[in-house]
């Protein structure tokens, strides 16, 4: 049996190989590196544009810098996992 995991934005759950699994590191949202406690993002919500009010959350930042994490996020995340 697969795991089953939740993704912080829309809280559906899926399986977890259909998810991507993040990490704030200093402030910072980063790919999973086996350190840390992680969350799970679904493919469908990578490129909802509310998301970056969920990193305001979980790495506890101001609105400013969470738009910076959302850049980041898209720039080396999203564009590595599309190729």
């Amino acid at each position: 049996m697969k795991p089953i995991r939740m993704c912080v934005n829309c809280r559906d759950r899926k399986y977890q190989s259909d998810m991507i699994r993040l990490v704030c590191n200093n402030k910072k949202v980063e790919k999973f590196n086996g350190n840390k406690r992680s969350f799970y993002i679904c493919n469908d919500c990578i490129e909802n544009k509310n998301l970056w009010k969920k990193f305001i959350a979980i790495c506890k930042v101001d609105k400013i810098k969470s738009k910076e994490i959302m850049n980041n996020l898209k720039e080396n995340i999203v564009d590595e996992i599309k190729n």
